[in-house]
């Protein structure tokens, strides 16, 4: 109903007296609470609309407040997540660069047409190790959403041989 009275630019006190009824009761109806079924007439024939037709939009109003404040706290929290999943793929990509550059300015240099490739060979396994080891963490190939499609796989499995075998 407020959404209503707001659309036609009313204050609660034009209302009230449009309709006849208290500002109290205008309150008392906006917050949801229980009102008599002559008031609720009052006010449908001002908005000129059926009981019935504003019931369900004061439960409507209702509800949507506390829907609302869930939808945007998922939202946030689901940003957040994303945003700090950004800045872990971030850092994974500047210490991959990091390590590549420390490698090609100052190992490859120190070659000396083999005499140092043992060293060299040890020290790429080393940073191929640290790279792969932060995209483990990261990337999380076997992270969560991994175990998730894995049991519904499983489960959809079990549940089709549990059919199978009574069709039998």
């Amino acid at each position: 109903m407020k959404t209503l009275r707001l659309e036609k630019r009313w204050s609660q006190e034009q209302l009230a007296q449009m309709s006849g009824l208290n500002v109290r009761t205008i309150q008392r109806v906006e917050k949801g609470q229980n009102v008599g079924v002559e008031t609720l007439k009052s006010l449908a024939a001002v908005f000129e609309i059926s009981t019935d037709e504003l019931v369900n939009m004061i439960e409507r109003e209702i509800e949507t407040p506390e829907a609302k404040k869930v939808d945007v706290d998922a939202a946030m929290h689901q940003r957040n997540e994303a945003h700090e999943k950004v800045k872990s793929i971030k850092y994974f990509y500047i210490n991959t660069a990091f390590l590549a550059l420390i490698f090609f300015l100052f190992m490859v240099p120190n070659y000396n047409g083999g005499e140092n490739a043992g060293p060299l060979i040890a020290v790429l396994v080393s940073f191929a190790m640290i790279i792969a080891g932060h995209a483990l963490v990261v990337f999380q190939p076997f992270g969560e959403r991994w175990e998730q499609k894995k049991i519904a796989k499983i489960l959809e499995q079990q549940s089709n041989s549990h059919n199978s075998t009574s069709k039998d």
